[in-house]
């Protein structure tokens, strides 16, 4: 019995501890085993619909320059509902970076998921002078909430690669979020 009990808590999930809140975005985060980094969740009550905020964080995959730190986008694969693209970023204070990621959106009744995750063995060879992220993954979820708002979570895992210490990219990653949230908010239509 004390085995059992001992196996699921050792099973458990990190729980999110809330470290924020900015511009009525809630912040919080989680330790994710055998990585120096975090995994983020962003939340937000939203008054846009729920497949408008979907589509709009789907996009239409092309390069967009208001998407934070983008250099570069290149589609390749594309379906209804699935998308592979290639990627550039400057971040600020480390290297540029690139990654091939996966997305794909899905339907679970009113409400809409969109993931996304590392895609490297379907890109290109990683270019001299880059460095190639390979840990990345993550979901947005919109469902319908109270008094006919939409809840919005963002949650993000990346490993930025290389040998950056957590402290330099730590504060930005959590800007950053609450900037995609913000601009997804912003893109989506009223009811």
């Amino acid at each position: 019995m004390i085995q059992l009990a001992l196996l699921a808590l050792l099973s458990a999930e990190p729980t999110w501890e809330k470290i924020g809140e900015t511009d009525g975005v809630t912040i919080e985060q989680r330790v994710v085993p055998g990585s120096k980094f975090a995994e983020l969740r962003f939340t937000l009550l939203s008054t846009k619909t729920p497949k408008s905020l979907c589509d709009a964080a789907f996009g239409d995959g092309k390069f967009d320059p208001e998407e934070p730190d983008l250099k570069s986008r290149t589609i390749l694969s594309e379906g209804p509902d699935e998308r592979v693209t290639y990627e550039e970023i400057t971040p600020p204070v480390v290297s540029n970076r690139d990654y091939v990621v996966r997305a794909r959106r899905s339907w679970e009744g009113a409400a809409c998921r969109m993931t996304f995750e590392a895609a490297t063995d379907v890109g290109p060879k990683p270019k001299d002078g880059w460095v190639r992220i390979t840990r990345l993954k993550g979901h947005w979820l919109f469902e319908p909430g109270e008094a006919g708002k939409t809840r919005l979570t963002y949650v993000v895992f990346s490993d930025p690669a290389g040998s950056i210490p957590p402290f330099l990219v730590e504060g930005n990653r959590r800007k950053l979020g609450v900037r995609w949230v913000k601009m997804i908010d912003s893109r989506g239509t009223q009811p």
